[in-house]
């Protein structure tokens, strides 16, 4: 019950806190899927408590054998039936309902989350979007310098026409690469507006931090879920089995009894009841298929225990691929520097133009630019961790 607690606070907390960005009806949709957990809940727990009933009764009776003898009776009662031992029923009935509560909260938990990875990736994304738009306007300004060099070179004779024609067309396809660009941006935009009314820029950043292998595999929203149905199904088979054992059953009632011809009439009963099913010819097989419904399950969490530390290594190597990028882009960067050193004291003496200098210095926006792109890529690579294992408990 502890363990339920936590959970429902911690998730309560997550909620008021980080869904704040949320639209307000998604977010308010989340809340009532909450407090319809809760109530599943507080129905199944009280589940076994038997019901008080209400009995009423009118009829009337006519004696054949004296056409004037005829009687009208009426009865009003309360029943009450409750079991008070059932070979451990109870107990497991109130344990399911503890951990289906705590298997919804982890499904409701893991809901969120997907939310929130779609807007961070989202978000992600079109910062991602916006550095290579303003990385493809440095490549376009190349081709324009590229095309003015051809066609110099073209007119003074240095190069045919099939040299100018490409770049020419390489121009053309970079413009469209900006267009291409520009449009995707604009649909991320409008993907994060179905799920938040902030802008990019509203949204401040998570720091998705990374976890060890056996961290991440400890706190994985869906190996908890998947655990947390083992544990139902391991309880549902313990209440099967509890129903085939012996029962002990308490029942009262109280009758008013109200007789034309007679004196009114009050009465009670009391009375215990033990029973217990003699013989089942689906018995065998219901027991068997519930056991086998909890062996499938720990073979299915297994399976999923391998399938997440698989993509954990998965994403470890893609990050490690992104580190290994950045080295080669610094490489290139202070390489560009050199070059742009040189150039420069070159163009001052005149001895290379001007668009030399311009395509060196454009080359090394371009990378600076591939740097920022690059991170956002491991960025997107850590919050697929991040949002896996979310609630710490």
């Amino acid at each position: 019950m502890k363990k339920l607690i936590l959970l429902s606070i911690l998730c309560s907390f997550l909620f008021s806190n980080e869904l704040d960005i949320v639209k307000k009806n998604k977010k308010e949709l989340r809340e009532i899927e909450k407090k319809v957990i809760q109530k599943k809940y507080e129905s199944l727990k009280d589940d076994w408590i038997g019901n008080i009933e209400l009995n009423s009764n009118l009829s009337k009776s006519h004696n054949f054998t004296d056409d004037a003898s005829s009687d009208m009776n009426r009865s009003v009662g309360l029943s009450y039936s409750q079991m008070i031992f059932q070979s451990g029923g109870i107990e497991y009935s109130i344990q399911y309902a503890k951990e289906q509560l705590y298997s919804d909260l982890i499904s409701w938990e893991n809901e969120n989350n997907l939310i929130l990875e779609t807007i961070y990736e989202t978000l992600l994304n079109i910062k991602k979007l916006k550095f290579q738009i303003e990385q493809s306007d440095y490549a376009l300004k190349n081709k324009r310098i590229e095309l003015v060099l051809k066609k110099i070179q073209y007119e003074a004779g240095k190069v045919d026409i099939i040299e100018l024609n490409n770049a020419i067309i390489s121009k053309n396809n970079q413009q469209k690469e900006n267009i291409s660009l520009s449009n995707s941006l604009k649909e991320k935009e409008f993907e994060l507006s179905k799920y938040t009314n902030l802008k990019y820029n509203q949204i401040k950043l998570i720091d998705f931090k990374i976890s060890d292998k056996k961290k991440f595999l400890e706190n994985s929203l869906n190996i908890r879920y998947e655990n947390s149905k083992v544990q139902l199904l391991d309880t549902s088979y313990k209440q099967l089995k509890s129903s085939y054992l012996p029962q002990v059953k308490l029942s009262s009632s109280v009758n008013y009894q109200d007789n034309e011809n007679e004196d009114n009439r009050t009465n009670g009963t009391i009375g215990l009841s033990l029973s217990m099913p003699i013989f089942d010819v689906t018995k065998d097989s219901k027991l068997e298929k519930s056991k086998l419904e909890v062996l499938k399950q720990k073979v299915n969490l297994e399976d999923l225990k391998n399938q997440l530390s698989f993509e954990y290594e998965q994403i470890l190597t893609q990050i490690d691929t992104f580190e290994n990028y950045e080295r080669t882009i610094k490489e290139n960067l202070n390489l560009y520097d050199d070059l742009i050193f040189v150039n420069r004291s070159s163009n001052n003496a005149g001895m290379t133009s001007d668009y030399d200098l311009d395509i060196l210095q454009n080359s090394k926006k371009i990378n600076e630019y591939d740097l920022l792109i690059n991170d956002i890529n491991k960025k997107l690579q850590y919050s697929k961790l991040y949002f896996k294992t979310k609630v710490n408990i």
